[in-house]
């Protein structure tokens, strides 16, 4: 089955749409990194734009009736959204991302637990 051209254009004009909403709602990627880590109104912003990127890719797929055009803008707008997901996540003291908890991720998450045997039984 040959990819519609003209549906992978409008793909990529939906992208920049997507690449759009992002820059309205959020700051640029660098400043998300200068803020604290898990900040809520980003976190929120966030949010909003992913939601408001799916629906309008949704849309414009819906009325062309192509899969080329959602799959080439949802790429788009999943990939935006993992880079700002990853900028939130980053401690600004580090420049590492830490879990919610605080907790490097740098270190080992599960450790196993210790099966050293007792030297003296």
């Amino acid at each position: 089955m040959p990819v519609n051209r003209h549906a992978v254009e409008v793909g990529v004009l939906t992208a920049i749409g997507n690449l759009l909403i992002f820059q309205h709602y959020m700051p640029q990627i660098a400043d998300v990194r200068r803020a604290d880590a898990f900040d809520r109104d980003a976190s929120s912003a966030e949010k909003q734009a992913i939601l408001l990127a799916a629906g309008f890719t949704t849309l414009v797929a819906a009325s062309v009736r192509s899969w080329e055009t959602f799959i080439v803008a949802g790429a788009v707008a999943v990939g935006v959204d993992i880079a700002y997901k990853h900028a939130i996540a980053v401690t600004p003291e580090t420049g590492k991302m830490n879990d919610a908890a605080g907790q490097s991720l740098d270190d080992v998450s599960h450790p196993l637990p210790d099966y050293s045997m007792d030297e003296t039984g």
